[in-house]
């Protein structure tokens, strides 16, 4: 689980702006269930539930208070919420996470705070959300 190689990794915080499907600026507060086939880059505030059936970038700017669930998550920033990674969670110097992991692969690098349980992803597929209360990217 914890095996992998750095150089093996998709690093989602190299992804150009233009390869994100959602954006939530710095200045930006957002409040609600974000749904999206696409990456997603949090540099804002943002409350609710977040399912990307692709990568999850919170930014060094980012404070999220959210379950987040997606395929490669990089945290830069702040969240209070659990993290699901189909593939990598990555924990950056300077990431905060408050809440649970379930992730098959995992990298914590020096500096960055994690609080929470950790464990792997057997028997779980990304909730559905209720209608009418969604953001939803493509």
């Amino acid at each position: 689980m914890f095996g992998k190689k750095k150089k093996d990794i998709v690093a989602v915080s190299t992804l150009p702006l233009e390869e994100f499907a959602f954006l939530l600026g710095k200045n930006s507060t957002l409040c609600g269930n974000l749904q999206t086939g696409g990456a997603s880059r949090i540099d804002g505030n943002f409350k609710g539930i977040i399912v990307s059936e692709s990568d999850v970038l919170i930014g060094e700017n980012g404070a999220v208070e959210a379950n987040i669930f997606g395929e490669n998550v990089t945290v830069a920033g702040q969240v209070t919420g659990n993290i699901v990674a189909r593939g990598t969670l990555e924990l950056l110097a300077s990431g905060v996470l408050n809440g649970d992991v379930k992730a098959a692969n995992l990298v914590v690098e020096t500096g960055a705070i994690l609080r929470g349980n950790i464990g792997g992803l057997e028997g779980l597929e990304n909730p559905e959300l209720p209608e009418g209360n969604n953001t939803a990217a493509e």
